[in-house]
């Protein structure tokens, strides 16, 4: 590529109504930090994966993944980060679901543990 082109392009970058002087440009940017704070979630020990906070980002993620395609202009940089996002949240919940069947919970109580988190002994009694 010339330098020319290679000029160009930046430019058609720059000025573009999704580029990086717009807003379509830097929030999904920044929203690449769920993403990779997802995969390092994956070291951490499955009873330490929080359900409900995965069932969310999942849930928003497919939300904003089919918005992206929706609004004008098409995101895809926003689109992008969404089914990527999507894709790190369901992995942490197939596993929270794997381990808490293991444990022999029924597919009612894994659901139940994804939704609202484990029992509190202490409220347990009260």
């Amino acid at each position: 590529m010339s330098t020319a082109a290679a000029g160009r392009a930046f430019r058609r970058f720059w000025q573009s109504e999704t580029g990086p002087r717009t807003v379509h440009f830097w929030a999904p940017t920044l929203k690449w930090g769920l993403v990779v704070a997802g995969i390092s979630d994956m070291q951490r020990p499955v009873e330490r994966v929080s359900g409900t906070q995965n069932l969310s980002l999942m849930a928003t993620a497919v939300i904003w993944t089919r918005w992206s395609f929706v609004i004008r202009p098409k995101n895809y940089l926003l689109a992008s980060v969404n089914f990527f996002l999507g894709l790190t949240a369901s992995y942490q919940l197939a596993r929270i679901a794997r381990y808490r069947l293991r444990e022999g919970d029924s597919a009612g109580e894994v659901l139940r543990y994804i939704v609202n988190g484990p029992r509190d002994p202490a409220g347990a009694a009260a």
